[in-house]
């Protein structure tokens, strides 16, 4: 795999944005706090501020996400941004769950929704990569390239093509915020528990219901060490060398496919050592499974 990206943060990020011409970021949800702040400082000093945010977040029933989505686009069109909901009805766009950032061609990846501190940021100058970002937030077309996706299919495609290849691996590391039997994820890390590979999986608590139960239960039985946290991270991690990072959930894809996400598989020592110290700090803290 090439290795082409590195690790940034949540402060790399706003030092970009401070002082990019070009500024492009997606979210599933975008809250007040640092990033919004940053992207209106943006286009207060004339950057060319473009932001997707995703008009009807799934299960916010009390319409909190949503209504933090509409004022923060109403506000940065206010400063001059192009900001705009997608997926509000059946013309506008698939749903939008990728949270990603450009700013002037390099591309900034998050598997969660930009929170105030201690996130994960990946940095990308892939040309290839940067492109399909574009695409995926500009038009709403998901690309792919070999180890980076842009749509849900394809991102959980290639985690699961990487725990496919961990037959003879020794240690397999795995969360996600949510997770399903139907994602394809769930069945290769049954069959790696089931051949004698050591699997560990983190869960997020507040994100199980009686489906997820049950895949969890049945992986459990199979031999995986199953755990809950409070955490919403994505990746997967074999042996310490080989990874996947994401913002798509290890879940089953809506059933049209339609849905922008991101996933990317990488080699990088210094993402790997990061990913494995997070997952070995929220294992620490998480609850076993019962």
């Amino acid at each position: 795999m090439r290795q082409v990206i590195s690790l940034s943060s949540e402060a790399g990020l706003a030092r970009a944005m401070n002082t990019a011409r070009s500024v492009l970021l997606t979210s599933y949800a975008l809250r007040p706090g640092t990033m919004l702040e940053s992207l209106e400082r943006a286009a207060r000093r004339g950057a060319r501020v473009t932001v997707r945010l995703e008009g009807h977040p799934y299960g916010d029933t009390g319409g909190e996400l949503a209504a933090a989505n509409k004022r923060a686009a109403r506000e940065l069109r206010r400063l001059g941004a192009d900001a705009k909901l997608v997926d509000t009805n059946a013309r506008n766009g698939p749903a939008l769950h990728m949270k990603a950032a450009v700013c002037d061609g390099v591309a900034y990846l998050d598997d969660r929704n930009w929170p105030e501190r201690g996130d994960t940021i990946v940095r990308d100058d892939f040309r290839a990569d940067v492109s399909a970002i574009r695409s995926a937030a500009l038009r709403g077309r998901a690309e792919r390239t070999p180890e980076f996706s842009t749509d849900k299919r394809d991102a959980l495609w290639s985690e699961r093509s990487l725990l496919a290849g961990a037959h003879n691996a020794k240690h397999v590391d795995v969360e996600s915020e949510s997770f399903g039997a139907g994602s394809g994820v769930y069945g290769a890390l049954k069959t790696l528990a089931e051949s004698g590979v050591s699997c560990r999986l983190i869960v997020s608590r507040r994100d199980l219901n009686d489906r997820s139960k049950r895949a969890l239960t049945a992986l459990a039985q199979a031999g995986v060490s199953v755990r809950v946290s409070d955490s919403d991270e994505k990746m997967a991690i074999v042996d310490g060398t080989r990874g996947w990072i994401g913002s798509a959930n290890a879940t089953s894809a809506f059933a049209n496919g339609d849905q922008i996400d991101w996933g990317l598989r990488t080699d990088s020592p210094d993402v790997l050592r990061h990913l494995s110290r997070r997952f070995v700090t929220t294992w620490q803290a998480a609850t076993p499974y019962a």
